[in-house]
């Protein structure tokens, strides 16, 4: 959870400089703060994605009874 919280702060923080309109003034530094930020947000979409993926591996290895447990390197609790 400590990085999802990270991530979400630093997509935040990446919001707040892209609405600074000092940015504005220096077209080629807002090109680069654009480009980053869509970087971070393909990143951010792929850390999506996995997370999804990972939650619906444990919900489908606790609907089996927890079967599956060990095949897919989840630990029991």
């Amino acid at each position: 959870m400590k990085f999802l919280e990270e991530m979400e702060r630093t997509l935040l923080d990446q919001i707040e400089k892209l609405n600074d309109d000092s940015i504005a003034s220096d077209p080629e530094q807002a090109r680069l703060m654009i480009d980053r930020s869509k970087a971070i947000g393909g990143l951010a979409q792929q850390v999506t994605e996995i997370n999804k993926l990972k939650l619906d591996v444990y919900k489908e290895a606790n609907a089996n009874g927890g079967i599956y447990e060990k095949f897919l390197g989840i630990e029991s609790k």
